[in-house]
């Protein structure tokens, strides 16, 4: 803030040190220092934190390994991060501070908080696993790609009376496996296919900058299909999303685009659904697939 002329007050709210960086927050500050010295976490060799970020928190992440014997508690050391980030915040903003102690036990029941909901996840998807039967009939099943290949189903959610649109894409293997999935609300469209066009855009083009071949595009408009493989004429509304897709189409080289029922492209429908009640029009791309996800996922590899 004080880069952008926002504030004048460019040291440390705690101990007045001249220049405020992350590092010195996190580690540097004597408060950040007592909590570390206070925490199960070892302090490095010399004992003491050195002047680069990156240095330190490679260190705090990675003391299970350096001291395996130790009767440490790995597991607390984001969640000091979290705290220590916390009350600079609570100091700058709205005048409270908390001490070492309390900073400590805070983190420690954030610990326990995320070990306990990560466990209630995995308890509820083995629940979901054994009083879900398996679909053995179900028509049009997702089905997987072929071998080097890989498939990304897109959505868009649209609805009269809200003000956003949702858009949706999961990219898969041959496996099953999920890549890539993206999520996102976005200004509401002025169509409903204006937002199957804008989720499968967007999944072209990211991608594409990820640099993968072989995609097979799955979307369960029909008319969307026709007119980016050019069996339909393209309306003009659509022209300038169409000719984006097609040109994310063409770094990619290898692809096909194809329509299918919307019972195999359900996880690609959950998506938009979930991002169109998302407050935040940052889009989220998951490497892991999200809990209210994960059912449909596994239903649609128990298909095949």
């Amino acid at each position: 803030m004080a880069r952008k002329h926002i504030s004048k007050e460019a040291g440390c709210y705690k101990c007045r040190y001249d220049t405020e960086t992350i590092n010195h927050v996190l580690f540097q500050c004597p408060l950040a220092r007592l909590v570390w010295a206070l925490s199960p976490i070892p302090t490095p060799p010399d004992g003491v934190m050195v002047q680069s970020l990156y240095s330190n928190i490679y260190h705090v992440l990675n003391v299970q390994k350096e001291y395996p014997i130790e009767d440490i508690q790995a597991e607390i050391a984001p969640w000091l991060m979290w705290r220590l980030w916390k009350n600079r915040n609570e100091l700058v903003f709205n005048g409270k501070e908390y001490e070492a102690e309390c900073i400590i036990r805070k983190a420690r029941e954030d610990a326990e908080e995320w070990k306990g909901r990560k466990v209630a996840e995995e308890t509820a998807v083995k629940r979901l696993e054994v009083q879900q039967p398996t679909i053995t009939n179900q028509a049009n099943p997702w089905r997987p790609p072929p071998s080097n290949w890989v498939k990304c189903n897109s959505d868009g959610a649209w609805h009269n009376e809200r003000d956003t649109s949702g858009l949706g894409w999961i990219c898969r293997n041959e496996t099953g496996e999920v890549l890539w999935a993206g999520a996102r609300a976005v200004t509401k469209t002025g169509s409903a296919i204006l937002a199957e066009a804008e989720a499968l855009k967007w999944g072209a083009e990211t991608l594409a900058n990820f640099g993968y071949k072989n995609i097979i595009f799955e979307t369960d408009s029909l008319q969307l299909a026709k007119m980016i493989n050019g069996t339909e004429e393209v309306w003009p509304i659509l022209h300038p999303t169409i000719e984006l897709i097609r040109h994310h189409l063409l770094q990619i080289g290898t692809f096909e685009v194809r329509f299918y029922p919307r019972v195999g492209n359900k996880a690609a429908d959950i998506i938009p659904k979930e991002s169109i009640t998302f407050v935040s029009s940052i889009p989220m791309l998951y490497s892991v697939v999200p809990m209210w996800l994960k059912y449909q996922v596994w239903s649609d590899k128990s298909v095949y």
